[in-house]
């Protein structure tokens, strides 16, 4: 696997790979179908440089850890944890519809008050709820912010 994920390759022997969601110095998120369940999920896994910083691969596990236990309305629901042929960790979320509101930013522009002060209440109920299991976020920005599916 390179460091990305190809369209149609089955990822863990049960996740096939649609289309890929994003990508960073660190990981790759696709969206991916069970191929048993038919069920769309969301798959994050570490990319195989990343591997080889100290940590990060524990780091990784411990993120998803974490997040599996909220339950908000406000933060993408982590269903299972493993690990790749690779040797690197993958997690696996609900599939949210949308665009991150970076994108939307873009696209539209200026947000109209009244809809920005919304995002930002659902982002400060996902917050507090993180906070509130010892968890910090360290990148949070409109970027890493879902917007519904239509704007």
């Amino acid at each position: 696997m390179s460091a990305s994920a190809e369209v149609g390759e089955v990822l863990a022997g049960k996740y096939r790979v649609e289309r890929v969601l994003g990508a960073g110095g660190m990981g790759v998120v696709v969206a991916a179908r069970h191929v048993t369940l038919g069920s769309l999920v969301a798959l994050k896994f570490m990319i195989p440089s990343a591997l080889d910083v100290a940590g990060a691969a524990e780091r990784f596990i411990r993120e998803a850890q974490a997040v599996a236990r909220l339950r908000g309305d406000h933060i993408a629901h982590v269903t299972d944890l493993g690990t790749l042929d690779t040797g690197a960790p993958y997690i696996v979320m609900e599939f949210l519809d949308g665009a991150d509101l970076d994108a939307v930013i873009r696209v539209r522009g200026r947000l109209p008050v009244a809809e920005a002060v919304e995002y930002m209440i659902g982002t400060c109920k996902a917050m507090v709820e993180a906070h509130g299991a010892g968890i910090i976020h360290r990148d949070l920005k409109p970027h890493n912010l879902l917007a519904p599916a239509i704007f």
